[in-house]
C-alpha cells in the first residue's frame, strides 16, 4: 500500500511540475513578445547622429527621413533638456538594454523547454509498478522542489522544505534562505556559477540567483529581496555584497550560516521595497514567511 502511494504522489508531482513548466514557458513567451522592436531604437539612434548638425534648437521631437522606407519620415520623441547626441545616446543605450534583456529572457525560455523535454521523458518512461523506479524519481522530485516533505509536529518548529522563492522580471528563480540551517544548504548545494547575495556587516538570508549571466535588473531585484530579508529590512540604504557561488567556503567547525569568501565582491546598494518584494513571489510558494 505504501508503494502504490509513494507511486501516486510521485504521478502528481510529475504532473504538476510539467504543468508548472508549460506556464513558465508561455510566460516568457509573453515576455519576448512584448519587447519592443530593438531595431527601431538602433535605426533613431543612427537617425539622430545623422542629422545631428542640421537640428537646431531644442525639440520634443523631430521627423526624419527613415532609410529603410523611401519617401516615408520616422518620428523621434526627444528629451529637450538633452542635446540630439544625448537623445542619440539614450537611443542606443535602450537598445543595447533591450537586447540583453531579450537574450536573457531566451536563454530562460530554451533552459526551460530543455527541462520540459526532460520531465515529459521522464513521465513517458515512469513504471508505477517499479519500486526501484519510484523511489528514485520520488528522490529527483524531492531534490528539485516538485515534493515537499512534510515533518511531524515536534517541540521545535520544521526546518521548511525549501528556500522561499521568487521570480525576477526577467524570469529568473531566486531563493532565499528561510534559517541559518537551510543558509548553509542552499549555498553548498548551488551550482558554482551562480551569483550570491547576503547584506554587507549585517545578519540575513543567504540567496541565490539562478544564473550565471543575470541581468543588472535581476542583480538589483535580487538585491532587494536580500536587503528585505535581514536586519537591514527597515532602512533606506542597503549595501548587498553580489559574488559567485565559487567564491565561498564554509570554514570547517563554523556555525550554520558562516561563510568566507574570496576575490572581490561586487556591492549593490538598495531600498528593501516591500512591495517589489512580494511582486516577485513565486505564487505556488506558499510557505509561511514569519521571521
Amino acid at each position: 500500500m505504501e508503494n502504490q502511494t509513494d507511486a501516486t504522489l510521485v504521478s502528481q508531482a510529475m504532473q504538476r511540475q510539467i504543468y508548472r513548466t508549460k506556464k513558465q514557458i508561455e510566460a516568457l513567451t509573453r515576455a519576448i513578445d512584448r519587447v519592443d522592436d530593438a531595431t527601431e531604437l538602433q535605426v533613431k539612434g543612427t537617425l539622430l547622429k545623422t542629422y545631428a548638425s542640421q537640428i537646431t534648437g531644442r525639440h520634443n521631437y523631430v521627423e526624419l527621413p527613415d532609410y529603410r522606407y523611401p519617401d516615408r519620415k520616422l518620428t523621434i520623441q526627444l528629451d529637450a533638456s538633452k542635446s540630439i547626441i544625448e537623445n542619440a545616446e539614450a537611443y542606443f543605450h535602450h537598445y543595447r538594454k533591450d537586447k540583453r534583456g531579450l537574450a536573457t529572457v531566451e536563454a530562460n525560455r530554451d533552459a526551460a523547454q530543455t527541462a520540459l523535454t526532460q520531465q515529459l521523458a521522464r513521465q513517458e518512461q515512469f513504471d508505477a509498478t517499479d519500486v526501484d523506479q519510484v523511489a528514485v524519481v520520488k528522490q529527483q522530485l524531492i531534490t528539485e522542489g516538485a515534493i515537499k516533505l512534510k515533518v511531524l509536529h515536534s517541540s521545535k518548529l520544521p526546518t521548511p522544505a525549501h528556500p522561499r522563492r521568487f521570480y525576477t522580471h526577467d524570469h529568473v528563480l531566486v531563493e532565499v534562505g528561510k534559517n541559518s540551517r537551510q543558509n548553509d544548504h542552499l549555498t553548498l548545494t548551488a551550482r558554482k556559477d551562480y551569483y550570491w547575495m547576503h547584506v554587507s556587516e549585517l545578519p540575513g538570508s543567504h540567496v541565490v540567483i539562478h544564473s550565471n549571466h543575470p541581468s543588472e535588473q535581476t542583480l538589483q531585484e535580487a538585491a532587494v529581496l536580500t536587503a528585505y530579508y535581514s536586519k537591514g529590512r527597515h532602512a533606506t540604504r542597503v549595501p548587498v555584497d553580489v559574488l559567485k557561488v565559487s567564491q565561498l567556503q564554509k570554514p570547517k567547525g563554523a556555525k550554520p550560516g558562516l561563510v568566507t569568501f574570496s576575490g572581490q565582491s561586487k556591492i549593490i546598494t538598495v531600498n528593501p521595497d516591500a512591495t517589489l518584494v512580494t511582486a516577485l513571489r513565486d505564487p505556488e510558494d506558499i510557505t509561511d514567511d514569519a521571521d
